[in-house]
């Protein structure tokens, strides 16, 4: 991407956007804007694959602990004296190793805490959202992804409808994955529901997409034959989660428009712990024909009236800005929305 060209933080969005994207130059500040609504078009297929790699295990809640806040290291000395631990030597330090018992105990107490299943109120809100409000046939298709010895597996967990997917558990597939390969659930989603008008599906990860060369091939490939008119569009959203997500690795795909100049964009990457609400993985999927207000106008930090629109305020916004601007107005239907560039 541009070094000029940058998106605006989730953080500081004014939640009627969707996302802002600017490029700088000498003369001006060009900033794209999206309007954030649902996208609501007939005959729309859902999907949503969860990681099942082997590195998902902790965010899926599986066995691991950590001390609680209550924790402090003098309980060593009573859990020894009382037998439920041991201090042991291991390449040269002292390691202190609980018994059954005393694991039992710092359970019981509080003092040791199960690591939460952070991927379960991800899924339990996204699925059943995408299943009652966008698609047509009530069923959000769930997959757990990146499976198997070579992380190129999935398990289908089925199509839920909002109302199974919101009391389901999300613990995990059978066979946890020894890589991340996106590929084939990717193209599972595109050559299951080829026929369908628009297909929109979620991928949430925490970690480095291994195929990533096979996926932009695959993108590419699509991204022509959409804009072509032999395949039916689609757009795919993933999901960083945890601390160890690589967003410089996801926001590839959200840049193969630029790199390799196609004009149908399929991917948008979000990164779960910068979300305003569900609502964003929406912020790329924008219908240019819908018109969100009769009039608006944008003004610029000086109160400059930089556009217009007088024939309807469109869900994409294109103005020009001031090179030295650090925010801007947007003016509809009564409201006036300041908007800062960083």
């Amino acid at each position: 991407m541009n070094s000029n060209s940058h998106q605006i933080p989730n953080n500081i969005v004014h939640e009627l956007f969707g996302e802002i994207n600017i490029l700088k130059t000498e003369q001006a500040i060009q900033v794209v804007a999206t309007i954030l609504l649902d996208p609501i078009k007939e005959g729309s297929q859902t999907g949503v694959a969860l990681d099942g790699s082997a590195s998902m295990k902790a965010l899926f809640g599986g066995s691991s602990y950590k001390f609680s806040s209550d924790y402090d290291e003098s309980i060593n000395d009573k859990f020894v004296a009382e037998g439920k631990a041991i201090i042991k030597e291991e390449d040269g330090t002292r390691v202190m190793e609980f018994l059954p018992s005393g694991f039992e105990e710092l359970i019981t107490t509080g003092l040791l805490i199960k690591e939460p299943n952070v991927i379960q109120p991800i899924a339990a809100e996204v699925i059943p959202y995408l299943a009652s409000k966008i698609d047509a046939d009530g069923g959000t298709t769930v997959v757990y992804w990146a499976c198997g010895d070579h992380g190129d597996q999935f398990e289908i967990l089925g199509d839920l409808t909002a109302e199974e997917a919101a009391v389901a558990t999300y613990e995990g597939p059978v066979a946890w994955g020894n890589r991340t390969c996106l590929l084939p659930p990717f193209r599972y989603f595109v050559e299951r529901f080829s026929d369908a008008p628009w297909g929109f599906y979620v991928f949430i990860t925490d970690g480095v997409i291994e195929d990533m060369q096979a996926v932009k091939d695959y993108t590419v490939d699509l991204s022509r034959r959409i804009e072509a008119g032999t395949a039916r569009p689609v757009n795919c959203v993933i999901i960083g989660v945890g601390d160890a997500v690589s967003k410089e690795n996801l926001a590839q795909l959200d840049d193969l428009p630029e790199v390799m100049g196609l004009q149908y964009d399929i991917w948008d990457h979000k990164m779960a712990s910068t979300m305003r609400d569900l609502r964003d993985i929406f912020a790329e999927v924008v219908d240019t024909n819908s018109i969100v207000a009769p009039t608006g106008r944008a003004l610029d930090h000086q109160g400059n009236v930089v556009k217009v629109w007088s024939d309807g305020v469109p869900t994409k916004l294109e103005f020009k800005l001031p090179p030295d601007a650090n925010s801007f107005v947007l003016e509809v239907e009564g409201y006036r929305i300041e908007q800062p560039l960083k």
